[in-house]
């Protein structure tokens, strides 16, 4: 027997007697013949572990681990398959992503814009008369022949009459002329929501939102909320979507009260098969109203229980990708650097707010300059009363210099990653230049200045949240259309794996019951139908779930799986 075997079960036998139990009681499961990447401190690879209730209650050598069956135990060969711990996303919006993706037109998938049009057509002769036609998102215009979105005057086209909405993701949309009207914008409107509200050369509303707030304002009377009942049967479907793709967990980073309801109504009813961190959405231009949001609030980040739990503040967002705050001019827009949201002064008092109400922030930060004055209300914060074990959150960051690693360090402050540069590579060339964009989003440089980064997709409802690309993009650097983008930057497979499992589990303060498979700790894993750590670099992507547990419970098997 190995030595990493006698100390999985010897460290079960104790904890047996320790709780009082008999040594005697059985493991529920035995998973053996495997590769188990257990992603814990020394990163140890086994053969087999047992599973007993919700938790891990062995991992060793086959023999070893098998030695503990029961009459009742259930064997399962993973005929050498990779097993790992489950996949955590750190940032999603899976609830406007299920209101895009579950109401209206369906358009998820459309191949063209030229067949969208004709879908809204045909919709628009059905619907009653003056009737607003919506649509769902889950689509993108870079698969599209056009490489182009509708226009006001496509939809126009469409129709006069009725008002149109097409939503493309979370904070997208395209409205006709009607849609406008209904929403009570006109070339007079200058700002909605606190944002400049998009215009062409006439001056004119272009029909383009791109904020989650100006959206909400634009659409509150045309689009009403889904009842609750309707509302979680979507995020229902979204755990259905989720665990083929081996998530057992994710962080919602900003919800409203009405997403909170059906989640806490689903959890109740024992139907809530993910584990959900709820952030508490509060935009940055509610920053002035921070006390009267959070003084209420009897509780703060961390209550609830393993399964449902608040997260913080979020996504407090301070700039937005086109009109990131730069410390140096945009590469295609001379003496351009960008804007906030707010004053830094209106920052640093929200965060000196949180601080005192015992909450703490994950803040939405593009540009580099951005990440100055978060940096600077976060020291103010810290200088009244220590943020360095509160594990404040900053979003994003593209664009990252070493002077602030330093500070992100020394302030404790964690850092949540996503592969922006895999889409969008193309558009940061062109607003940063190459220099610039080769350094985007540096995981290497992040962990070498030994801060705590995590991953996930910032997915609401369009692009690819697969976590596999999202690894394959870290590990090779290489984006969706095959360009090369900062070599140096590129991490380890087991790097790679850690900021998407153990990283993660930090970041919600369960570290030490989630994350990785260990005796004790909850059983979130999945089996995989290719070696994570050693496929060809080229097929990392295609790499996919036979099976994700979590909990102990199987909540997604594939036809082909036999687990």
């Amino acid at each position: 027997m190995r030595i990493g075997s006698v100390l999985s079960v010897w460290f079960c036998f104790v904890a047996s007697l320790a709780s009082g139990q008999q040594t005697s009681v059985a493991p529920a499961e035995i998973f053996y013949n495997g590769k188990i990447v257990m992603v814990d401190s020394a990163f140890r690879i086994q053969e087999a572990f047992a599973v007993h209730g919700e938790q891990f209650f062995a991992i060793g050598g086959n023999a070893a681990v098998k030695a503990m069956a029961g009459p009742q135990t259930r064997l399962i060969d993973l005929g050498g398959h990779t097993v790992i711990p489950g996949l955590m996303d750190n940032h999603t919006h899976q609830y406007p992503a299920a209101l895009d993706a579950y109401r209206g037109l369906n358009l998820v998938g459309v191949p063209s814009l030229a067949e969208m049009l004709n879908r809204l057509r045909q919709a628009v002769a059905k619907a009653k008369p003056g009737e607003t036609v919506v649509t769902t998102g889950g689509w993108s215009e870079r698969d599209f022949p056009e490489k182009r979105p509708p226009t006001r005057a496509d939809l126009d086209q469409v129709s006069s009459d009725h008002p149109i909405i097409v939503f493309r993701g979370r904070g997208t949309a395209y409205f006709n002329s009607a849609a406008l009207k209904a929403a009570g914008i006109t070339r007079e409107t200058q700002t909605i929501a606190g944002n400049p509200l998009p215009k062409d050369s006439a001056g004119e509303p272009t029909g383009v939102f791109g904020s989650p707030a100006s959206l909400n304002a634009a659409t509150r009377t045309m689009v009403p909320p889904p009842a609750e009942a309707e509302l979680k049967e979507m995020l229902r479907k979204v755990q259905e979507r989720l665990h083929p793709m081996g998530f057992t967990s994710v962080r919602e980073v900003e919800l409203r009260p009405e997403a909170m309801r059906a989640y806490q109504s689903l959890w109740r009813e024992g139907k809530l098969t993910l584990r959900v961190s709820m952030g508490l959405g509060v935009n940055s231009t509610e920053a002035d109203e921070m006390e009267r949001i959070l003084s209420p609030w009897g509780v703060g980040p961390g209550f609830g229980d393993h399964r449902l739990r608040l997260d913080g503040i979020g996504e407090f967002g301070m700039d937005v990708t086109d009109n990131a705050h730069l410390r140096e001019p945009y590469a295609n827009r001379p003496g351009n650097r960008g804007a906030m949201r707010i004053t830094p002064e209106q920052l640093r008092q929200a965060m000196l707010t949180i601080n005192r109400n015992g909450w703490r922030p994950a803040v939405h930060i593009m540009g580099d300059a951005t990440l100055d004055a978060v940096l600077g209300a976060f020291e103010a914060a810290n200088a009244e009363s220590s943020i360095r074990d509160k594990r404040w959150i900053v979003e994003h960051i593209p664009l990252v210099h070493s002077d602030q690693m330093e500070r992100l360090a020394r302030l404790g402050v964690l850092v949540s990653a996503q592969v922006q540069p895999y889409n969008g590579a193309e558009g940061m060339i062109r607003n940063f230049g190459k220099e610039r964009a080769d350094r985007a989003v540096p995981l290497r440089e992040l962990l070498d200045h030994h801060l705590i980064v995590s991953t996930g997709s910032d997915w609401a409802g369009e692009g690819d949240d697969n976590p596999f690309v999202n690894l394959y993009f870290y590990v090779t650097r290489k984006t969706r259309t095959g360009t090369l983008l900062g070599a140096s930057q590129k991490i380890s497979r087991e790097e790679a794996l850690r900021v998407a499992t153990i990283n993660n589990a930090h970041m919600t303060f369960e570290e030490e019951v989630k994350g990785s498979i260990e005796p004790g700790k909850l059983a979130d894993f999945v089996i995989l139908s290719q070696d994570i750590l050693t496929v060809p670099e080229e097929q990392i992507p295609f790499v996919r779930p036979l099976a994700t547990y979590v909990g102990g419970r199987k909540v997604f098997a594939s036809k082909d799986g036999g687990f």
